[in-house]
């Protein structure tokens, strides 16, 4: 009978974790990432029938980024106040990308640099408190993890675990997720985002 138990458990877990995506309840994580495929994102300025640019592809599970400089990645949905969690790594030593939080359609604006000599600096927007911290960055070909918690006007950057810095000045209140590289191999993995209400 225990075995039965133990089994039906297994049964109910590996069922979570193979469920279709779904929108989660209030507060929950969910993937912004299935792992598969670009549903839920779309390529800066698109339109109906625009063919997918080929230097953006699913590798492994993860969002590769082969060169080119555009267009970027952004997130069908808009955003307010949300925590996102991500993996990304350069597979060259010098490189040059991004992750905006709060973006246009276009996918500019609130960019957070991912860069060999500014990584976590905040290019873009009026934040107070945004620094670079490259010395928190693991080393080329290696997985970076990291966590940004968006709320209000402020934002807060932890990378591998560390906390980058803790930023004011946040406008606008809504906007995309965005992801960008200019030139250089890039991959990400593993999105995981809630909204805070």
């Amino acid at each position: 009978m225990k075995f039965m138990r133990g089994l039906y458990s297994l049964g109910c877990a590996v069922a979570l974790l193979t469920a279709p995506d779904a929108p989660a309840a209030d507060g929950e994580f969910e993937p912004l990432f299935n792992g598969r495929d670009f549903t839920g994102w779309r390529y800066s300025l698109q339109k109906a029938g625009d063919p997918w640019p080929d230097n953006w592809r699913v590798k492994d599970s993860a969002i590769s980024l082969t060169g080119g400089m555009r267009p970027n990645l952004v997130t069908v949905r808009e955003f307010g106040d949300f925590e996102v969690k991500f993996e990304w790594r350069t597979l060259v030593p010098k490189f040059n990308g991004g992750f905006y939080i709060r973006c246009k359609p276009d996918g500019g604006n609130n960019q957070i640099r991912v860069d060999r000599n500014t990584e976590g600096a905040f290019l873009a927007g009026n934040l107070t408190g945004a620094k670079a911290s490259p010395a928190l960055q693991r080393a080329t070909g290696e997985w970076n993890a990291w966590r940004v918690l968006v709320k209000g006007t402020s934002v807060t950057l932890w990378c591998n675990d560390k906390l980058a810095w803790e930023a004011t000045g946040l406008v606008p209140a809504r906007g995309h997720i965005g992801l960008q590289a200019e030139g250089t191999p890039m991959e990400f993995r593993n999105f995981l985002v809630r909204e805070i209400k």
